[in-house]
């Protein structure tokens, strides 16, 4: 999946999103995703939500979902303003930095955070 390329479909601000979930995997060549996690500003929520987007679950909240997108509005209660701070850009687009996700997929702890820890760790002695 090209991240960049439907998230410009969707033409959002620079500084109103982040890519979370394992989409910097996808970033940096560390494996394949099929769908794009992004949490938003509440002000994006809001418009996503009036142009009828529908509602579903994801972990501990409501999210707006579309196609290859589940939106939501905070992480693990960050906003999307905290997260821009440790944010790491591949090809201008803010995303879940590597470790953040390594630290949050090994606190997890489930089989399929487990499979992408040895990937993660092979990408980091590559460099």
């Amino acid at each position: 999946m090209n991240i960049v390329q439907e998230l410009r479909r969707l033409n959002l601000p620079r500084n109103g999103y982040v890519v979370v979930g394992s989409g910097v995997l996808n970033a940096l060549g560390i494996r394949d995703s099929n769908d794009i996690d992004l949490i938003v500003s509440q002000k994006i929520y809001d418009k996503l939500e009036e142009a009828g987007w529908q509602h579903d679950n994801w972990s501990d909240q409501i999210v707006l979902k579309k196609d290859v997108f589940d939106i939501g509005t905070n992480w693990y209660g960050l906003q999307v303003t905290q997260l821009l701070e440790n944010a790491q850009y591949v090809d201008d687009i803010p995303y879940l930095s590597l470790d953040d996700v390594y630290e949050w997929k090994r606190r997890l702890g489930r089989e399929k955070d487990f499979v992408d820890l040895e990937p993660i760790d092979s990408y980091r002695i590559s460099l």
